[in-house]
């Protein structure tokens, strides 16, 4: 009966009798490893074997520390093969990034290509292309600042320059203001002539800003306006160009107090650059009259 029962026993679960006798002739160590990977007999042995065979089939075996920088470039190679995306990197956009932020997609493209080269991981695309973008954003915030701390500077310049002629000349809509504003650009056109072209030098420090939408040039400089309008009374006075007529007893037809609308017209017609000077000699402003 015994005999029959173990018979029986073995026929049912023959790995039941097969693992004592397997493990009862393994070491202690080798024992213990046949229970961690849970092999029951000898088949379990070639059945792992056969799996890590096929595993290793397809692994890329790095170089160890004796292998040259070649062999070690074309382990990395081969093995970024396998995660670089075949259509190209897919950035996500930072959460931080300010809203008016300029990215630049087709930088972003070209950067996406310098990565598939270079072979980088998805996520080691995505961190270098968050860390540019982070740097941008800085330069961008800072820039901004810069240029509206620059506007707000000369939104002050303008304002002050503003209250202080307003309090000489009166109000810029007036013909004193305006003739100040206009004897300044005449300086500015008659040294010109004379080869003496100092509109850029004053431009770069703000002197005179472009007209407004009334065509009334905001002065950023007062005194420097003052100095041009100094200019144009004294250098160029022999333009005739402070009173209401010339050296040779011309009279100014554009004298406010007796004005000569004929002779405007005709002296516009014939001769716009006497008709500015005039205009200007009897303080009054060359825009007035299209000029």
């Amino acid at each position: 009966m015994d005999g029959e029962l173990d018979a029986e026993t073995a026929g049912e679960d023959g790995a039941a009798t097969q693992a004592p006798d397997f493990l009862s002739g393994l070491s202690g160590d080798n024992r213990a490893l046949a229970a961690e990977e849970g092999w029951q007999g000898v088949d379990g042995v070639f059945e792992g074997y056969r799996d890590l065979k096929a595993q290793l089939g397809n692994a890329i075996l790095l170089p160890d520390d004796t292998a040259g920088p070649e062999k070690a470039a074309e382990a990395y190679s081969d093995l970024a093969k396998r995660w670089i995306p075949e259509g190209g990197y897919q950035f996500a956009m930072p959460q931080d990034l300010p809203e008016d932020f300029p990215y630049d997609q087709a930088f972003a493209a070209e950067a996406g290509g310098w990565f598939k080269e270079a072979g980088l991981h998805p996520a080691a695309a995505q961190k270098l292309h968050d860390r540019w973008l982070g740097k941008m954003s800085e330069q961008f915030a800072t820039h901004r600042e810069a240029a509206n701390e620059s506007a707000r500077a000369q939104a002050d310049a303008v304002a002050k320059a503003h209250r202080e002629l307003v309090r000489d000349y009166g109000d810029p809509s007036g013909d004193k203001y305006r003739n100040l504003v206009a004897k300044a650009d005449r300086a500015l056109t008659g040294l010109k002539a004379e080869g003496v072209d100092l509109s850029g030098w004053f431009a770069d420090k703000g002197v005179l800003t472009d007209a407004d939408e009334n065509g009334l040039q905001q002065v950023a400089d007062p005194t420097a306006v003052k100095l041009l309008a100094f200019v144009h009374d004294k250098a160029l006075a022999e333009d005739s160009l402070s009173g209401s007529a010339d050296v040779s007893g011309e009279v100014n037809p554009f004298d406010a107090s007796a004005p000569d609308l004929k002779g405007q017209s005709e002296l516009l017609e014939r001769n716009p650059a006497r008709a500015r000077q005039l205009i200007v000699a009897a303080g009054r402003d060359p825009k007035l009259f299209n000029l």
